[in-house]
């Protein structure tokens, strides 16, 4: 079932023009820079989209300019995953999946703190918080290994991807705290 949910959304997604795309993009940039957890957060965990997700971009650029520390992910052997920080665009290069990964190995690794901001990917989102990734349960293996660690985990997503049903939710997946949408901040996840 989850097969099928991440290819009807991926296809939903790829679906928008270049124009919605850009539209709500700049929305839920702007809900994030407004919110009190980006303007008290010295650091911001991001992924760096690619394809149909939402931008981030801007998102980084003004971590940048705001004097914040910015951490991308770099994924490692055994599906794990690890945070480098970057402060260029340059110190990127493409990674497994065509996916913009930091130069750099885990000796660099830095770990997400209480008030850091740590934004999550997906292609759908229900209203307790679980999402379905790509597959590869990249951001599940980090927060099970992370977990003792006090950090909320905020999706972004299109208002269209966060689904009115409960998601298929298996006993290792590890809800999001909160969702930004076009439509706002915690776009409808119950918490």
């Amino acid at each position: 079932m989850k097969k099928r949910l991440r290819e009807e959304a991926l296809q939903q997604r790829n679906g928008l023009s270049l124009t919605e795309r850009r539209e709500k993009s700049e929305k839920i940039t702007a809900h994030i820079l407004e919110s009190y957890s980006y303007q008290k957060a010295q650091r911001v965990f991001v992924f760096v989209s690619m394809g149909s997700e939402v931008e981030t971009r801007e998102v980084i650029r003004r971590a940048w300019q705001d004097g914040k520390t910015v951490a991308v992910p770099k994924t490692a052997k055994g599906r794990q995953m690890f945070f480098l920080p970057i402060t260029d665009f340059a110190d990127l290069q493409e990674g497994i999946f065509g996916v913009m990964e930091p130069m750099g190995d885990e000796r660099a690794e830095i770990l997400p703190q209480t008030g850091d901001l740590f934004l999550v990917p997906g292609l759908l989102f229900d209203k307790r918080g679980y999402r379905i990734g790509y597959g590869g349960g990249y951001y599940d293996r980090y927060f099970e290994k992370h977990q003792g660690l006090d950090f909320r985990k905020i999706g972004i997503a299109f208002a269209f991807q966060l689904w009115e049903t409960p998601l298929p939710a298996e006993e290792f997946d590890v809800p999001i705290d909160e969702l930004v949408t076009e439509k706002g901040w915690n776009g409808g996840i119950q918490k």
